[in-house]
């Protein structure tokens, strides 16, 4: 009778609390929320979660049917390239979003030069990708312990860390840079709280940029031969990791939304007495966080900012309709 070793029930450990973890956080993200009011960079934040989760099972099921089996080995190392890429993809999306949100002022994409640049950055992908695919390693030792053993060759790998590597520092860049600015146009009461999300999305990138690298250079080192089980696990955990960061990255503390609901409950209460209409006024300007469970915060603050200073029409949320 066969006995899964240590590392198998390890390995399946973790793609089931992967699977959950997942789970909880889309619940979290999507929970009273209807599906026309998911705007492209809340779907982008879904889509990256469906795609983690996706893997998760998938991983599941393939770290049953490593050992003695080809079929079974050679899906794990193509879905660990094709899952893997579709979710840096869905990231590497993300970042640009957001870039293009603090940058462009009353401009579509289809007009914006820095969201074309951007995504003509990202048809490079297309040739590491294939590089994963020609590069890849997959083997069984069918006479001996029957152990899968799977990874990328370096000429697969290195492209791939040194893409990540020049593609998220440049997004990032580009994100941070207008909203720690003195001279941003996206200045006024919400300034503060877009530097905190800038400081958020940094913290977020880096910690996503190290948990990718880790896992790549860890192929690099086994040279293309890894055990199967251990190589599902990492990109489990990596995939993992990084919805994880992007679920921080897009969501307020508690607390925070418990006094900004206060806060705005109470100016709503106050414009409403007459005899403080001139204060209730002035309390409408302040730029104040949009509640929602799957707002994706700098998103919330820059459209309300728009809408105060440059009016509904010329929000950059609001001037392409495929933008929800």
């Amino acid at each position: 009778m066969y006995q899964p070793d240590a590392a198998e029930s390890v390995s399946l450990f973790i793609s089931l609390a992967c699977i959950s973890i997942m789970a909880l956080l889309f619940g979290r993200k999507t929970s009273a929320t209807k599906i026309n009011s998911i705007n492209y960079a809340r779907g982008l934040v879904v889509a990256l979660y469906l795609v983690s989760w996706i893997f998760s099972v998938i991983a599941a099921m393939l770290v049953q049917t490593n050992n003695f089996n080809m079929l079974s080995c050679e899906l794990s190392i193509l879905s660990c390239i094709a899952l893997y890429a579709m979710s840096k993809v869905i990231i590497y999306l993300f970042l640009m979003e957001k870039v293009y949100v603090v940058t462009a002022v009353g401009v579509t994409r289809s007009n914006f030069f820095l969201y074309k640049l951007n995504f003509a950055f990202m048809t490079p992908y297309i040739a590491v990708v294939c590089l994963m695919i020609i590069y890849r390693n997959s083997d069984v030792d069918m006479a001996g312990t029957g152990e899968c053993v799977i990874g990328l060759q370096r000429p697969g790998a290195l492209p791939l860390i040194l893409y990540d590597i020049v593609m998220s520092s440049w997004l990032t860049f580009l994100f941070i840079r207008p909203l720690m600015s003195s001279t941003s146009l996206l200045q006024g009461p919400s300034k503060g709280k877009l530097r905190d999300v800038a400081r958020r999305t940094l913290m977020g990138s880096l910690i996503a940029l190290l948990t990718s690298s880790a896992n790549i250079f860890t192929l690099v080192y086994f040279n293309g031969k890894e055990r199967g089980l251990i190589c599902l696990a990492s990109c489990t955990v990596d995939v993992t990791l990084n919805a994880i960061t992007i679920h921080w990255v897009t969501s307020r503390g508690a607390s925070r939304s418990h006094q900004s609901t206060q806060r705005t409950t109470a100016e709503r209460r106050h414009t409403r007495d007459p005899r403080h209409f001139t204060q209730g006024v002035t309390s409408d300007k302040q730029v104040a966080p949009l509640e929602s469970h799957i707002s994706v915060t700098v998103e919330s603050y820059v459209e309300e900012y728009h809408q105060l200073h440059f009016g509904s029409s010329s929000s950059p949320l609001h001037s392409s309709p495929n933008h929800y």
